[in-house]
C-alpha cells in the first residue's frame, strides 16, 4: 500500500488525474441542451461554413446565407477565425449537432485544466498544490459552463494560459543556464547578466499569445502583462548583481528589447497574421502573386471588423418615461465581475413544475475567495519579494485592467481568461495558510525568541489555519456539486432552483 502511494504522490500522476476529471465533468452529457445556446447562434454556424457543409446543414436562415455568400462566415466575423476553426474541428469529427459544435470546446477547457496544473507544478514545486489548483480549476463554475458550450472565450482562456505556462518554462530555462555558467575569473569585474536573443520558450510563449489574439483581440491585453512580466523578472536579475533599481530597469530594457520584440511583438504578428491565410484562400486571393491585393483585403476586413467594435452601442436605453434601463439584461461593468454581481443566464426552459437552466456564474468559493486572495498576492510581492506572486498579480490585472477604458457593453464571462489566475493566486494564499505557524518573538528586538529549555527557535509545531484550508477545499467541491444542475441544464424542481441560484441579480 505505502509502495503505491509513493507512486501515486508524483506531480504527473496528480495532473493527468485532474485533468481526467476535467474531461468527465466537460464531456458529460456535453449534449444538452439540444439546441443553440446563447451565442451557439454564431460560432458553429460559422465553423460549420468553414468546413464546406451545405446551408441545410449549417442551420442557416435567409440574412446568414447572404453573410456566408460576402463574408465567408455569420455576424461572427467580428472576431477573427481561429477559435471557430477550433470549434470547425469538432464539426468535423462528429457532425453539425450539439455534441459535435461543442466538442472542440469542451476539449480546449480539459487542457486550460491541464496547463494551469503544470503552472503550478512550475510555480510550487509540490505535488500536492498541484492536485489543489488542479481540483480548483477542474470544478470551477463559469470554466466548466463555458467549455461546455460553443463559444470563443475558452478558446482564448487555452492560448492565454498556454503562453503564461511557456513564460514559466522560459524562466526555468534560463535559470538553468545561468546556474551552469562559470563565473568570472576576476571579482573585480563580474560577468555580464546572461541575456540570449534566442530563447525558445519565449518563442513559444509570443506564439501562443499570437493564437489568443487570433481568437479575439483580447487576447492582446495578455501580451502586454506578458512583456510587464518579462521586464520585471529581467531587472530583478540585475538588481540581484548589486544594480540599483534604475539602473537595473535601463540595462534590461536596452539588454532584452530586441529579444522582447522579436518574441512578443513579431512573432504574435506573424501568427496572427498566418491565421487569416485560409480566408485569402478561399477568397481567391494569390499572396505570393498579388501580395498588395491580399493585403488590402484584410486590412479592409479589419476595418470592418474595428468599426463594429468601435460603434457607440448603448448599454442603457432612455425609455418615454425617463426611465433607463440596460439594452441587454445581462451586460455588466468589469468593476462587477470579482464580485458576481451579474452572471449571465445562457438557457432556461420551464418544465411546468420544474425548471432547466445554463447560468454562466463564477464558483463562490474562488471568486468571493479572491477577494483576499488578491490583495494578499500584492502583500507578498511587495514584503516578501516573491516574484511567484508578482507573476500571478500582473497577469491578473493586465487582463482585467483594460476592460475599464473599453465602452463597449460588456458580459460577466469576459472574466474567464482571469479564472487560471485566480485559481493559482487562491492556491498560493492556501498554500502559504497551511504552512503558517505560530512564533514567539522577542518583544524588543523583533527577533525569534528561543525556547528556554531547548535552546531552538520558539516555533510551534501546530499549524493553526490548516483546518480552514481543508475546509475551503471541500466548500469548493461541495459549491460545484450543489450547483451542478444549473451548470449542465438538468431538470430541477423550482424549489431545488431557488436554493441554487440565491440573489435577484443572479436571475
Amino acid at each position: 500500500m505505502l509502495g503505491l502511494l509513493r507512486r501515486l504522490d508524483r506531480p504527473v500522476v496528480v495532473i493527468l488525474a485532474v485533468t481526467a476529471l476535467a474531461g468527465i465533468v466537460r464531456f458529460t452529457h456535453l449534449s444538452d441542451p439540444d439546441g443553440f445556446v446563447f451565442d451557439e447562434l454564431y460560432y458553429p454556424k460559422a465553423a460549420c461554413i468553414m468546413v464546406g457543409l451545405d446551408d441545410e446543414t449549417c442551420r442557416l436562415d435567409d440574412t446568414e446565407k447572404l453573410f456566408r455568400e460576402q463574408r465567408w462566415d455569420v455576424g461572427s466575423y467580428v472576431h477573427p477565425d481561429l477559435g471557430k476553426w477550433q470549434i470547425a474541428l469538432g464539426i468535423k469529427a462528429f457532425g453539425m449537432d450539439p455534441f459535435g459544435w461543442r466538442a472542440a470546446t469542451a476539449g480546449a477547457g480539459t487542457l486550460v485544466v491541464l496547463v494551469v496544473a503544470i503552472m503550478a507544478q512550475l510555480l510550487f514545486r509540490s505535488t500536492l498544490w498541484t492536485a489543489v489548483a488542479g481540483l480548483l480549476a477542474a470544478l470551477e463554475h463559469l470554466s466548466v459552463v463555458l467549455s461546455r458550450t460553443a463559444l470563443l472565450d475558452t478558446h482564448l482562456q487555452l492560448w492565454v494560459a498556454v503562453g503564461s505556462c511557456f513564460l514559466l518554462l522560459d524562466r526555468r530555462w534560463l535559470d538553468r543556464r545561468v546556474a551552469g555558467r562559470a563565473p568570472a575569473a576576476d571579482g573585480d569585474h563580474p560577468s555580464p547578466v546572461y541575456s540570449p536573443v534566442w530563447r525558445p520558450w519565449r518563442f513559444a510563449a509570443g506564439a501562443a499569445l499570437g493564437a489568443a489574439v487570433a481568437v479575439k483581440w483580447s487576447g492582446a491585453f495578455a501580451i502586454v502583462g506578458a512583456v510587464l512580466v518579462v521586464y520585471a523578472w529581467e531587472t530583478s536579475r540585475r538588481r540581484r548583481s548589486d544594480m540599483g533599481t534604475t539602473r537595473a530597469l535601463g540595462r534590461a530594457v536596452a539588454r532584452e528589447s530586441f529579444g522582447v520584440l522579436l518574441a512578443l511583438a513579431i512573432v504574435p504578428l506573424v501568427v496572427y497574421t498566418a491565421t487569416w491565410l485560409p480566408w485569402l484562400h478561399h477568397t481567391g486571393h494569390d499572396v505570393m502573386r498579388d501580395p498588395v491585393t491580399s493585403i488590402t483585403a484584410v486590412a479592409n476586413e479589419h476595418a470592418d471588423m474595428w468599426a463594429y467594435h468601435g460603434q457607440d452601442l448603448q448599454e442603457l436605453d432612455e425609455g418615454d418615461d425617463g426611465a433607463r434601463t440596460p439594452t441587454h439584461p445581462y451586460y455588466s461593468r468589469p468593476w462587477r465581475w470579482p464580485m458576481m454581481l451579474r452572471p449571465v443566464l445562457f438557457y432556461s426552459e420551464d418544465l411546468g413544475p420544474d425548471i432547466a437552466q445554463v447560468l454562466a456564474i463564477g464558483n463562490p468559493a474562488l471568486f468571493w475567495g479572491c477577494l483576499i486572495a488578491l490583495p494578499y498576492l500584492a502583500f507578498a510581492w511587495r514584503r516578501q519579494r516573491d516574484w511567484r506572486a508578482g507573476f500571478l498579480l500582473v497577469a491578473y490585472l493586465a487582463q482585467w485592467l483594460p476592460w475599464f477604458a473599453v465602452a463597449r457593453p460588456q458580459f460577466f464571462f469576459y472574466a474567464l481568461p482571469l479564472v487560471p489566475f485566480m485559481v493559482l493566486g487562491m492556491t498560493y494564499l492556501l498554500r502559504q495558510l497551511a504552512d503558517a505557524r505560530i512564533v514567539l518573538r522577542d518583544p524588543d528586538t523583533g527577533e525569534v525568541a528561543q525556547d528556554p529549555e531547548t535552546g531552538a527557535p520558539a516555533v510551534s509545531r501546530q499549524r493553526p489555519y490548516l483546518p480552514f484550508v481543508v475546509g475551503y477545499v471541500v466548500a469548493a467541491v461541495a459549491l460545484f456539486v450543489w450547483f451542478w444542475p444549473v451548470l449542465s441544464a438538468g431538470r430541477i424542481s423550482d424549489t431545488h432552483w431557488r436554493a441554487i441560484v440565491w440573489f435577484e441579480v443572479w436571475i
